[in-house]
């Protein structure tokens, strides 16, 4: 067998085994951008954030496996702060039920007074008190501010573990 013979059978295998494990990968993630998932809830959750607000209230705290409460705060910046406006919201969220759960400041969307949902991603790192990322444990709680881009009066807070795939939990500023 020549060298060329040779090289070229080694390449051809290679790139077989790369074109392979790509996709294995496309396979694995879906072979979606998710831009049509990820707009379809946010849709949803506009039309229905006043409904939700008004279960919320209806139902006892106790009995939810996750109890979210929220408190209009002050904006304090960060060392990161850009000079822009901004909006924060106290948010205390506790795990009541049997398993774990992920609290994340992208788990957040505050909804302003007139009903329009605002995205907490700009403004991530802003505030001097964000909520952190964090793990809570059955029977454990995590505390911090939930900040927007914008000078706006908030009426709710909504909290949805894995940036839209969990269940929506939403409170009234109080």
């Amino acid at each position: 067998m020549s060298t060329g013979k040779k090289l070229g059978l080694g390449c051809g295998a290679f790139l077989l085994l790369f074109f392979l494990m790509g996709g294995c990968m496309a396979a694995l993630s879906g072979g979606s951008d998710g831009s049509e998932s990820a707009q379809a809830p946010s849709e949803q959750t506009e039309d229905t954030a006043e409904g939700e607000v008004e279960e919320a209230a209806e139902e006892p705290a106790e009995d939810e496996p996750v109890v979210l409460t929220a408190e209009a705060a002050d904006f304090v910046p960060s060392v990161l702060h850009d000079g822009g406006d901004y909006t924060s919201v106290h948010v205390a969220v506790e795990n009541n039920g049997d398993t774990a759960i992920e609290v994340n400041p992208l788990y957040f969307a505050l909804v302003a007074d007139d009903g329009t949902k605002k995205d907490t991603t700009s403004a991530l790192g802003m505030s001097e008190s964000q909520i952190d990322t964090v793990t809570l444990d059955p029977g454990q709680r995590a505390e911090g501010l939930v900040t927007a881009e914008g000078d706006f009066t908030p009426a709710s807070v909504e909290f949805e573990e894995n940036l839209g795939l969990g269940v929506t939990v939403t409170a009234d500023i109080g």
